[in-house]
């Protein structure tokens, strides 16, 4: 093989992507710090009419010192005080469904006043109201790079609605409190089966940085400026090394994730070819028939054998 031709081959193996993985931590805060993105995503996804919003501070600090921060990925508000909160999330956390209730206290609680409310009143007196609970909604969105909920009967489920609902009504208690999972892994459909602009950008948050052009069935105006602003050669220099770092990052996630997940196929795979082995052994079944059967050597099923 030729130098010139190797370097080719080298080259081509190693080919930059076109558009950001909106999945890293870099990429995602930089499409959704777009405000007219980040407005349409939310009309999508949550089925809004939302035409103006105002980023609000993304670390949100407890009543003291002590208490615990949140910081969020994207955090913005409407002007009726609606207030959304954008996640992104790329491995599996323990307690992720408490971690989801816990971020969605911060906008709640945040809305409660110090002291009494003061009004004027026809005679330009003031007067001291006390406060009567009425709240501004809260609605988080988070986007997962996993799976979160493995159930059977929600195998199929990839965008998961999450409400307060009284149970023997079956009504929801209140439309002012609303979190949303989308499970990118579930997401199966190709290009020809996207029907609705919502499909349209779960299928750009799980591929876009695989695919070589904006795809043909996104003809939406939006669709457009998604993929201008998620050009990789739009970025500065410094845009760039920040991308590039997330980048890593992400795939060190990905990387251990798929250990964690080959080890446990390895293990549990193990445990069951021991259970069939003990299985055999227990009714007398010769060592060459469960050697065959569990694809085992004869020593493997006789070294299990012989620890039973």
């Amino acid at each position: 093989m030729t130098k010139e031709k190797g370097r080719a081959e080298v080259s081509k193996s190693r080919e930059i992507p076109v558009f950001m993985n909106i999945k890293t931590d870099f990429g995602f805060k930089k499409i959704f710090g777009n405000k007219v993105l980040l407005i349409a995503f939310l009309n999508a996804v949550l089925n809004r009419d939302i035409v103006e919003v105002e980023y609000l501070p993304a670390e949100q600090l407890g009543y003291t010192e002590e208490n615990r921060r949140a910081v969020y990925d994207v955090y913005c508000t409407t002007a009726k005080g609606e207030r959304f909160i954008v996640e992104m999330q790329a491995s599996p956390q323990l307690h992720f469904a408490d971690r989801i209730v816990f971020y969605m206290s911060y906008p709640v609680l945040s809305q409660a006043p110090k002291g009494q409310r003061i009004l004027i009143n026809n005679a330009g007196e003031e007067i001291k109201v006390p406060w009567d609970y009425s709240l501004s909604g809260v609605y988080m969105i988070c986007i997962l790079d996993n799976i979160m909920f493995p159930e059977e009967k929600a195998k199929n489920i990839v965008m998961e609605h999450i409400k307060i609902v009284r149970q023997k009504a079956n009504t929801v208690l209140t439309d002012k409190w609303e979190a949303v999972t989308v499970e990118l892994p579930k997401f199966e459909k190709t290009e020809d089966e996207l029907e609705t602009v919502t499909d349209k950008w779960i299928y750009s948050l799980k591929n876009m940085e695989k695919l070589p052009e904006r795809p043909k069935k996104l003809n939406e105006k939006i669709f457009d400026e998604l993929y201008e602003y998620a050009k990789i050669n739009k970025l500065k220099t410094e845009d760039m090394k920040a991308y590039g770092k997330s980048v890593l990052e992400y795939d060190d996630v990905i990387s251990s994730l798929r250990f964690v997940e080959e080890r446990t196929r390895e293990e549990t795979w193990k445990k069951a070819r021991e259970e069939v082995v003990r299985n055999g052994h227990k009714y007398n079944m010769d060592i060459e028939q469960i050697a065959a059967l569990t694809g085992l050597t004869e020593k493997e099923v006789s070294d299990i054998i012989a620890k039973l």
